[in-house]
């Protein structure tokens, strides 16, 4: 790590979480969204939003966690998470011999059955039984999650509904599309109502915060492979380089040029080595 850095905090969830066990969590919740600045676990952390939508950066990557995704953290790794509204999260902090750790950062699909042992988890007594059915659940729950395939879709959660998959394929080719929800609607073969209730049922949010989500997601790739934020701006089809820049900070806490900064090698890439 550059001299000119201090030294990233080292998280207190064992403290606040007494480590009687290899797993511990807690069910977390925030009425108007959180910054936490860079630092880092002892252990390795897994989280996932039940509401709002999460930004995390570590390691020279950026991710937005939207509902149904969840982020598997190396211990030591060295990242920030903020997220701007109203939030709702489940958090494990696992130690290396419980489970195997991924390289870096590492998404996966939230399954409702990842979900509902991650629940179960935790009701149970911080010092739960590990040779009883207790320690099953926490045996089983590790390995929904470690043996669960990356996630193969950057950005927000897509639909099951063909008819929506293809308007959502049609934005990933050209997020800059910006017809209004009525065309939308029609190219999908649906009534407005129709359209938007099921989007918002089939992705946990309204079609307009997706297509957010999804600029968003491809402005931090665009940001990270060396184009300005005017590029990008123009490149996603927002109406001024100022529009872009609002949502981008709302989105990730702050401006895309002090995003580009923090992305530089000398600051988080050798961050995360070692």
């Amino acid at each position: 790590m550059p001299a000119d850095l201090p030294e990233p905090p080292v998280d207190k969830s064992s403290s606040d979480h007494p480590p009687l066990r290899p797993v511990v969590g807690f069910h977390g919740r925030q009425s108007k969204g959180y910054y936490d600045p860079p630092h880092v676990h002892d252990r390795a952390q897994f989280s996932y939003r039940l509401e709002g939508v999460a930004a995390v950066r570590a390691g020279g990557e950026a991710i937005i966690l939207p509902p149904g995704r969840g982020v598997w953290i190396p211990a030591g790794l060295r990242h920030e998470v903020s997220c701007r509204g109203p939030a709702a999260y489940n958090v494990l902090y696992v130690t290396n011999a419980a489970a195997p750790q991924p390289d870096g950062l590492r998404v996966i699909d939230i399954t409702p059955f990842l979900h509902a042992l991650v629940e179960e988890f935790l009701t149970l007594d911080p010092g739960y039984d590990e040779a009883g059915r207790e320690g099953d659940i926490v045996r089983l729950m590790l390995g929904e999650i470690t043996r669960a395939p990356p996630s193969t879709e950057a950005g927000p959660r897509l639909p099951a509904d063909a008819r929506l998959q293809r308007v959502c394929a049609s934005l990933r080719r050209d997020p800059a599309d910006s017809r209004d929800i009525d065309a939308w609607a029609d190219q999908a073969g649906m009534s407005r109502r129709t359209f938007t209730r099921n989007f918002r049922e089939e992705t946990g949010m309204s079609f307009v915060a997706w297509r957010q989500q999804l600029r968003m997601t491809q402005a931090a790739a665009l940001l990270s492979a060396g184009q300005s934020a005017t590029q990008v701006a123009q490149g996603l089809g927002f109406s001024s380089l100022s529009a872009f820049t609002t949502l981008f900070r709302r989105s990730f806490g702050l401006s895309p040029r002090r995003y580009a900064e923090r992305l530089e090698p000398s600051i988080i890439g050798r961050a995360g080595q070692g």
